[in-house]
């Protein structure tokens, strides 16, 4: 690990009024990085940042817990390339970030579903309610559609 150099940036943090729970976050994930890295200051490359970003997927990290610590990260390097002497290119690079994904919908009970269309009185809104459930229709799907998208032949 820098520790020095880390500790210039929290002490950078700390005269730009920065939380303290903040610089103790970003020290510690700092400090992960570099136990995962294992690899002297100037040699750390976007490809570390990489095997770093696999490494804390494969542990099960959230995507949001991962962007965090990336962050810190690139707060960390933007400092050191701002001081010439000592980085001159930041290896986190915006392709770093994940995409945090959406999560599927939950499927409904039974009993769920029963009390849904108890609640629904008017039958066109009682037959909306059944196609999107019974297809799988999103809401603007089935306000897109007109009598021509029914098969009358099929009886199904």
């Amino acid at each position: 690990m820098s520790p020095v150099e880390v500790e210039r940036f929290c002490e950078h943090l700390r005269m730009r009024n920065y939380a303290h729970h903040t610089i103790e976050s970003y020290r510690l994930d700092l400090r992960r990085f570099f136990a995962a890295i294992a690899k002297p200051l100037r040699q750390i490359s976007w490809r570390d940042v990489g095997r770093f970003i696999g490494h804390q997927h494969h542990q099960g990290l959230a995507p949001t817990t991962i962007n965090r610590r990336l962050h810190a990260l690139k707060r960390f390097f933007d400092f050191l390339v701002l001081d010439q002497a000592t980085l001159a290119v930041n290896p986190v690079k915006p392709s770093h970030d994940l995409k945090p994904g959406r999560a599927f919908p939950k499927k409904l009970s039974a009993d769920h579903i029963t009390q849904l269309f108890a609640t629904i009185e008017h039958p066109m809104d009682r037959a909306l309610f059944l196609l999107m459930w019974r297809c799988g229709l999103r809401v603007s799907e089935v306000a897109s559609l007109n009598v021509s998208a029914i098969d009358w032949e099929q009886h199904a």
